[in-house]
């Protein structure tokens, strides 16, 4: 079964007292989604307002790991958990979190977030917080997907496992001091998406495009997927051990034929038609930003060049989260019972975010780091709020034909 296409859904008739007839507590992408936004609109700004000093940080630790955690975590946590729910119902035809239990997890999500502003508090509470987090969505995952004995699937019960490990990790580096290990952690941790993301765009990806463009599939390369899946674990597993000159050696290797793999697919996959359908080009520019990131990163590291970590955001902002905007944007009009077409609003967030990577990795060559940065943060605010005007009204109401989903 492709991965997200709508099935149809049953009829429902919304009462107030039972929260499974709440259209917003129906199905995982509806609060998740919205949360993400918010997330990303708040998030950001509070970051621009510490990064010009108007915010004053109460923390022992910097605010630029509350920053690195709450984009990693926070923003593309909630992302995760909204389409794996989702994509998890629909694969098996078995129901994930809904109603009662599925605000329970949000709300555990958004005490994760606030729990930050508890002046003076360890991470301590954090960690819980999001172990818990994880915790639910995992064994939701795994009870949907191996009673329904959905094996091709079973690799996104290990990548949110990972992806919480990671998580788990952060804090309690965090939570010691360990600031160092905290910074290789959180390199490790995009990784640990791109383990995620290499899966669900070597599925997705090529099938949008095919059924967007009116072609036929191509097939994909099965030994090019499965090396960028084990070179994305290695990566994961090397990251937070690069303190030695060998595992920095192995490390930049491994990105740098990482990079090369997801180029690789993105050159198989192009077609020159996509470029007029937002929902198409908006997912493989971000695709193609992804195996360039890594590519430079690789490159900064190896030749000892200051710039890599800009770069490291080009594959975050340009690649990851232009993804999830792209995905979010897809999924809450098919699930709602929309077209797949957009409003100009939409495309003019694509491309914000497409522009806030390209700021924050290249801009530092022509300007001050602080205006790349600040002109960056902006644009991925103006971006997501437009996703949050456009699509909020969506994921509030019931789908077009009344039912449930």
């Amino acid at each position: 079964m492709p991965l997200l296409q709508p099935q149809d859904p049953t009829a429902i008739q919304f009462r107030w007292h039972k929260l499974t007839t709440w259209p917003l507590l129906m199905l995982g992408f509806r609060p998740l989604f919205m949360l993400a936004g918010l997330s990303a609109v708040l998030s950001i700004s509070v970051w621009i307002f510490i990064l010009n000093g108007q915010l004053e940080w109460h923390h022992k630790y910097p605010a630029i790991y509350w920053h690195a955690h709450e984009m990693l975590f926070g923003f593309a946590g909630a992302v995760v958990a909204g389409f794996l729910l989702t994509a998890a119902q629909n694969w098996t035809q078995k129901a994930t979190l809904n109603g009662a239990a599925l605000l329970s997890l949000c709300g555990i999500w958004l005490a994760a977030r606030l729990s930050f502003f508890i002046p003076q508090s360890s991470a301590t509470l954090t960690l819980l917080l999001q172990a818990t987090f994880w915790l639910l969505l995992l064994v939701n995952l795994s009870s949907v997907i191996i009673t329904a004995r959905s094996k091709n699937n079973r690799v996104f019960i290990f990548s949110v496992g990972v992806i919480g490990c990671c998580n788990i990790a952060f804090l309690t580096a965090l939570n010691n001091g360990d600031f160092l290990q905290v910074g290789l952690l959180s390199q490790s941790s995009l990784i640990a998406y791109m383990l995620l993301i290499g899966v669900v765009s070597g599925r997705v990806i090529p099938f949008f495009i095919a059924r967007g463009l009116q072609k036929d599939q191509k097939p994909a390369i099965r030994t090019v997927d499965r090396a960028i899946f084990y070179l994305a674990i290695l990566c994961v597993c090397i990251s937070p051990l690069q303190s030695s000159f060998l595992h920095a050696h192995y490390l930049n290797s491994c990105l740098l034929i990482l990079g090369c793999l997801h180029l690789v697919r993105a050159v198989y996959w192009f077609d020159i038609r996509l470029v007029k359908v937002p929902l198409l080009w908006s997912l493989y520019v971000s695709y193609f930003a992804i195996a360039a990131g890594l590519l430079l990163c690789a490159y900064n590291r190896i030749y000892h060049l200051a710039f890599w970590r800009d770069h490291l955001h080009l594959v975050a902002i340009s690649g990851m989260s232009l993804m999830i905007l792209s995905m979010m944007a897809r999924v809450t009009l098919g699930h709602t019972g929309r077209s797949l077409t957009t409003h100009l609003s939409t495309t003019i967030a694509f491309t914000c975010i497409v522009a806030a990577g390209i700021s924050r990795a290249f801009l530092i060559h022509f300007t001050s780091p602080h205006n790349a940065w600040l002109i960056s943060a902006l644009m991925w605010v103006f971006g997501f709020f437009l996703f949050l005007i456009t699509f909020s009204p969506m994921l509030l109401k019931q789908r077009l034909d009344g039912r449930q989903g």
